[in-house]
């Protein structure tokens, strides 16, 4: 039906009173105003345009050429400066880059440059605390000093993350949280074995696997990924070197390593940690082998045998992979 049929269909309808002429000028007026606030609200809807992975991109490569050069025009300059300079130049640069990255944060939320900035605070305040530190004479013969200068700066990041809400400021809190927890373990058991340091690497790896369980559906979820590869790596590459020393470690590694598989499919779901706790199942095959059939007649049947059990786990890894984590992390 074209244009003049249906002119002439409308008229047919007016004259036998089957519409009226009020109820076609409602429709029209309807279909004005919303043609109307379509027309004002698009360009509100295309002002907020995301990010793109390309933009990301580059202002990550700046924010490292920017800190490379402030780090080298530092060092060519270092021995000419005095106390207060080398503060300022440092700790000093560092708290500006933050504190432009938190007006950016504040005045153009959508964007990521307030990011970039605060991307390159955060490897320049914790330097810079430790130069400050240093310049102002501290006394080394305990990691105290250390270990309260980076409880500061741990604090300042916590506070920045609970008031802006943004993953970067999230990284440098964990960064600083995970070396202040290595540094008050130090200072509190200077003779600390470097088994106690495997077993609080394996207490910080299993807390981050809970802390990307809970940040998945968060303002942190790109953080997720990361915490996930460092805190697996971190739990099971600890509990692996314990293995060779520990009894009890030796026989619950295993359990530890399949139960690793189990709770990437039902809990985590993600395929970082199976593909890590998978490796570490294999890693352990390989340590019992080695260490329990080197010496015997039978070390090249058990080669085989080794051989068709690392393929079965990898196939059975997997099939969990594709019929549970198609589009996990």
């Amino acid at each position: 039906m074209d244009n003049n049929e249906i002119l002439a269909e409308l008229s047919r309808r007016l004259k036998a009173g089957e519409i009226t002429e009020t109820e076609v000028l409602a429709l029209l007026t309807n279909e004005a105003q919303v043609d109307a606030d379509f027309t004002a609200e698009a360009p509100a809807q295309q002002a907020v345009v995301p990010t793109s992975l390309i933009t990301r991109l580059l202002f990550i490569i700046g924010a490292v050429f920017i800190t490379l050069g402030v780090i080298y025009l530092a060092a060519q300059i270092w021995d000419d400066l005095n106390t207060f300079s080398r503060i300022a130049i440092t700790l000093g640069l560092g708290l500006v880059f933050a504190a432009v990255g938190s007006w950016f944060m504040l005045q153009d939320p959508e964007r990521d440059i307030g990011s970039v900035f605060h991307g390159i605070g955060g490897f320049m305040v914790p330097g810079g605390a430790l130069i400050t530190l240093d310049e102002m004479g501290a006394n080394f013969d305990t990691s105290w000093p250390i270990t309260l200068t980076i409880a500061m700066v741990f604090v300042f990041y916590t506070i920045l993350t609970w008031y802006h809400r943004k993953v970067v400021l999230s990284f440098f809190a964990f960064a600083n949280g995970t070396a202040l927890a290595y540094l008050l373990l130090d200072s509190l058991v200077p003779l600390a074995y470097g088994d106690v340091y495997d077993y609080l690497t394996m207490i910080l790896g299993a807390s981050y696997l809970i802390y990307a369980h809970v940040f998945k559906e968060d303002w942190n979820a790109r953080l997720v990924p990361l915490l996930l590869l460092f805190g697996s790596f971190g739990f099971y590459g600890a509990a692996f070197a314990q293995i060779f020393d520990t009894v009890l470690m030796e026989m619950l590694y295993p359990l530890l390593a399949f139960g690793g598989m189990v709770a990437s499919v039902m809990i985590l779901r993600s395929r970082i940690t199976l593909t890590i706790s998978t490796f570490a199942v294999i890693a352990y095959i390989i340590y019992f082998t080695a260490e329990y059939f080197a010496d015997s007649i039978g070390w090249p049947v058990a080669l085989i045998l080794l051989g068709f059990t690392i393929i079965g786990i990898g196939y059975f890894s997997i099939s969990l992979n594709r019929k549970y984590l198609k589009s996990q992390t």
